[in-house]
């Protein structure tokens, strides 16, 4: 009796160690030497508003990273972006973020349950947002943002008829009705 107990005890003192190890995979600060202050840039928005960013957090953009490789990193590096708006640089920014914090979470379950609702959520906007959203992610070169939000266009538009896509994003037909037949009949 006694010894099956002790396995019970040795298997729950596992589990509970691997628990607490998937919990959290970032380290917590125990003391002031334990806090570094981490080096950031600064990003302008097309309308002039600043943005301080973490180093970790610009460097999801290729073009970023790209223009610190050729440029050389400083503290005084200030970025200017002349067709990303504050609020959608504030929501890629917040984006960027999130992902920086989850991915360095590693495979814990819980943090992967909570970015897919983040990114879930994050994409339940109003379609000019997404739009503004996927040509900022292009234009930053940020994959993951892209390919979030442009899969979001085609969940919106999957089953949808031409004539229902051209209502929803307010497109204008411009073919003439002998134009459109011979497009339809080309792409049959």
């Amino acid at each position: 009796m006694s010894r099956s107990f002790h396995h019970l005890d040795v298997a729950l003192l596992i589990l509970i160690s691997i628990s607490a190890f998937t919990v959290s995979s970032r380290p917590i600060a125990t003391s002031p030497e334990d806090h570094v202050v981490a080096p950031s840039l600064v990003l302008k928005s097309s309308d002039g508003e600043k943005f301080e960013v973490k180093l970790q957090v610009a460097l999801q953009s290729e073009l970023i990273r790209q223009m610190i490789v050729d440029d050389g990193f400083s503290n005084e590096i200030e970025l200017s972006f002349s067709n990303i708006t504050s609020e959608t640089m504030a929501k890629v920014l917040d984006y960027c973020t999130k992902h920086d914090y989850y991915d360095g979470a590693g495979n814990n379950l819980t943090a992967v349950k909570e970015m897919k609702a983040f990114d879930s959520e994050f994409v339940n906007v109003h379609h000019e947002t997404l739009f503004k959203l996927i040509l900022a992610s292009n234009e930053l070169k940020i994959k993951s943002l892209l390919d979030l939000t442009t899969q979001k266009v085609a969940d919106m538009i999957k089953g949808k008829t031409p004539e229902q896509i051209r209502k929803f994003f307010n497109i204008k037909n411009d073919f003439t009705p002998e134009e459109e037949e011979e497009v339809r009949k080309e792409n049959a």
